[in-house]
């Protein structure tokens, strides 16, 4: 170790994870999206797709789900929040 500081730092490009399933089971048409070795099964007639896209939201539905999770934390999902003693 170095003694180098930690470098960490909030993503804020705002994109998340978006994963589609693709089901194509039946379709007569061809995949040739894949090239890799086939499963035998019905695996083979489905893709799943991971991409990063931007998320974006309104102004006024963040700051109501912003005051909803602030009240999860003032009285607690499961009951009234009581501080560990």
């Amino acid at each position: 170790l170095n003694g180098a500081p930690a470098s960490a730092s909030m993503d804020k490009s705002a994109k998340a994870p978006v994963i589609t399933v693709f089901d194509h089971r039946g379709c007569t048409r061809a995949p040739k999206e894949y090239t890799g070795p086939k499963a035998g099964d019905q695996d083979d007639e489905m893709c799943v797709k991971v991409a990063l896209s931007k998320v974006t939201v309104p102004e006024a539905k963040a700051a109501k789900k912003l005051q909803e999770f602030i009240s999860y934390q003032a009285k607690g999902i499961d009951g009234d929040y009581t501080r560990a003693k």
